[in-house]
């Protein structure tokens, strides 16, 4: 090939590098959830690959293929999740080990393959065709003041009015869109954890009123993850039996199972907290500001164990890790674990329960909080479940192991306490296959399954009384029957009031009412 072919060639590959990479840009920053600047996202986004190939071939080497890459995850990210906002990123931030491969193993070897071939494609194509081009350099450079720039001045005067991490860097990414902006979200979420510690409360919310006698002498709350109510055999499942052993309870008239029931958020960062405290909705202050149900159980003389799979301290889990921190006992796959040996297996924290099933104290408060259905659903079965269902995929299969898990702690119920009642409630549901948090998702990631261990059947007529108007029970009337059952009297009309409203918070941190959630009818 002559050399004029060969220049030809490279400015034609160049060219359509630089388009290529400005559509996939747009697209990631036109899914952007924080408003950003058209005129600063042209000029970062266009000149920005240009500079970096102008710096010469070990700046572009380190550089493009980075850049190149993480502009292709985040397009991936809003195809997958339809944007990309601060709770997704702050999800990825708090990603722990397990969590991450657990993912990986989810897209298939295949997909990962292909992304290895193309990074490595990245490196050899940013090698062969950059130079140091000292013209270029100076023009893009100078060009590139004026966005970078306005998003550093930016950056830091509100760090020096606000000192949040999160808001500065939100405002960032409105002066440098697209895959800069995001990265330094993300880079700040990773370097600047939420731990906020667990100091005791002084107010209690206004809706409780006063104490009253006839509290529940043991209670347990088993919090399960991404678990969807359509692959429940309780709730009319036909193509598995997954849940063999809640069914049987609900035969002989032990267990309740409340339909038409959905979740307060489609995110477990903001569902647990909804159970637990006064935060929802439209009161996203109270989790920080005023005492939460177990401090109020600590308060009417419970003893309280928080006991879970889960992690609690990283960016994305650290809302309901700051609650399990008030707890008289607590332990963690993170916390609290040198002797117990609890991981992210649901199993590993079944002795830890019967041995605090067992504690002599004279009223208790249990929270479980489980690992579940979260994707790699493969992950979260045993042989067991793969036995019992063998032609069942894995989701249905981790329902089964979750019905199993949970037939385990009713047994040592039965046997250590006998006097209880026992709540189950996902954080969240599931699109299976999918995921959740998926912006336009719409309704399969609310329809989570609740029912009640209630000997009495009074908590199973309350949740029907206090369906909000639509007919729905919503995942933040939880607190009424915890409260009820730890003694506490609520004002009706704070009730009502929350009746009226069928309020959501999604996973764009956006409020909706749920009959409005963001569907696929809704993406542009």
């Amino acid at each position: 090939m002559s050399n004029n072919k060969k220049n030809m060639f490279k400015i034609i590959s160049f060219i359509f590098f630089i388009v290529s990479y400005y559509i996939i840009s747009a697209y990631v920053a036109h899914h952007n959830t924080w408003h950003h600047q058209a005129g600063a996202f042209a000029l970062s986004t266009v000149l920005l690959p240009v500079f970096l190939m102008s710096c010469g071939k070990i700046v572009a080497l380190l550089t493009v293929p980075l850049l190149i890459t993480s502009t292709l995850i985040y397009y991936i990210l809003c195809h997958e999740y339809g944007s990309i906002n601060e709770n997704l990123l702050r999800a990825i931030a708090g990603t722990n080990p397990h969590e991450a491969q657990s993912t990986l193993g989810s897209i298939g070897i295949p997909a990962i393959a292909i992304f290895v071939i193309l990074f490595v494609a990245q490196c050899y194509l940013s090698w062969k065709f950059a130079r140091f081009r000292l013209y270029m350099l100076l023009f893009t450079g100078l060009t590139l003041v004026y966005p970078y720039g306005r998003a550093i001045v930016k950056f830091c005067q509100l760090q020096t009015a606000y000192h949040l991490i999160t808001v500065s860097t939100n405002c960032f990414r409105a002066y440098a869109p697209g895959t800069v902006g995001d990265t330094v979200l993300l880079v700040s979420l990773i370097m600047n954890g939420e731990n906020i510690a667990a100091t005791p409360h002084q107010n209690a919310d206004s809706m409780v009123t006063n104490k009253v006698p006839g509290r529940v002498k043991n209670i347990i709350v088993v919090v399960g993850e991404s678990d969807l109510a359509d692959r429940h055999t309780i709730y009319g499942y036909k193509n598995q039996n997954t849940t063999p052993n809640i069914q049987n309870l609900v035969d002989h008239d032990r267990i309740c199972v409340v339909k038409d029931a959905h979740s307060s958020s489609n995110m477990t960062r903001y569902a647990v907290p909804m159970i637990f405290s006064f935060y929802d909705a439209d009161h996203q202050d109270k989790l920080y500001s005023e005492k939460n149900l177990i401090e109020l159980a600590k308060d009417n003389n419970y003893k309280t164990f928080w006991i879970a799979s889960q992690d609690g301290r990283s960016q994305y889990s650290r809302p309901f890790g700051y609650l399990s921190e008030f707890s008289n006992y607590v332990t963690r796959q993170d916390y609290n674990n040198k002797e117990n040996h609890v991981d992210w297996h649901d199993e590993s924290i079944l002795p830890v329960i019967k041995e605090k099933f067992a504690d002599q104290s004279g009223y208790k408060f249990f929270v479980m909080h489980i690992i579940g259905s979260h994707i790699d659903y493969s992950d979260d079965v045993t042989q067991e479940d793969i036995d019992a269902l063998p032609k069942a995929d894995a989701y249905d299969q981790s329902v089964h192991r979750t019905d199993r898990i949970l037939n385990q702690i009713i047994n040592m119920a039965d046997t250590e306490l006998k006097d209880y009642t026992l709540l189950y409630t996902s954080d969240h549901a599931e699109i299976v296959g999918v995921g959740h948090a998926i912006q336009y998702g719409g309704y399969t990631q609310y329809r989570i399954p609740v029912f009640l261990l209630d000997e009495s059947k009074k908590y199973c007529q309350m949740v029907e009384n206090i369906r909000n108007n639509d007919g729905y029970y919503t995942e933040v009337m939880d607190k009424f029957l915890l409260l009820d059952m730890l003694g506490y009297d609520v004002n009706p009309a704070a009730i009502e009031e929350i009746k009226v409203q069928d309020r959501i918070l999604h996973s764009d941190g956006k409020t909706y009412d749920y009959k409005n959630i963001p569907t696929e009818k809704d993406r542009k």
